[in-house]
């Protein structure tokens, strides 16, 4: 599965590099790649480029606030899940992403 997370909170720092880093490595243990987007403040890190916002099998958007440039993932299945709800449970956002990819293959 090729998953695509985008953090966005406020000052775009705590929250959001500890949401990434954490649903990168629970990816990349269960075989998945896994490109990260983080956002907030006045900045946007690491923005994805348009193919592999294209690419991507599923989305989740981890965030507190609003996403800027969502439209780049339209037709793609989105996760959307509150920064601070995301960061206590990994596993089992993992596991969401994993169902949503599971259905998108029957």
């Amino acid at each position: 599965m090729k998953l695509v997370v985008v953090t966005a909170c406020l000052a775009g720092v705590a929250h959001s590099k500890m949401v990434a880093a954490a649903l990168k490595k629970e990816a990349e243990a269960r075989g998945h790649e896994c490109f990260t987007e983080m956002q907030g403040g006045y900045n946007m890190t690491d923005r994805l480029s348009k193919d592999v916002c294209q690419a991507a099998d599923v989305v989740i958007f981890a965030h507190a606030i609003a996403v800027a440039n969502a439209d780049r993932f339209n037709g793609k299945p989105i996760i959307k899940v509150p920064i601070d709800k995301a960061i206590r449970n990994i596993p089992a956002l993992m596991d969401k992403a994993e169902e949503v990819y599971a259905q998108q293959q029957k």
